[in-house]
């Protein structure tokens, strides 16, 4: 019970990231926004994923990425995924 309470915690907070670029493009020209690209390994890079949790997580900068900022995450998965397409 305690880790879906969590699970829906997280699920609340958590910023949206758009996974198109373009798209990302058309909302910030709309809503007057500029675009935060992060380029990340989120499963396998140590910086990435301090990164994520010291500061993108935060609640500072939930504060800041709702009214200025639309975010695109360009994840790049570890290499055995990338050889196998």
């Amino acid at each position: 019970m305690k880790f879906l309470l969590l699970l829906l915690l997280v699920a609340l907070t958590t910023t949206k990231w758009e996974p198109d670029f373009e798209k990302a493009k058309k909302i910030a020209l709309n809503e007057h926004k500029f675009i935060l690209l992060n380029f990340s390994g989120s499963d396998w890079c140590g910086p990435c994923i301090m990164l994520r949790k010291d500061y993108i997580d935060s609640e500072a900068f939930q504060n800041i990425v709702k009214d200025n900022l639309v975010l695109v995450n360009a994840d790049f998965p570890p290499e055995k995924e990338k050889s196998a397409c």
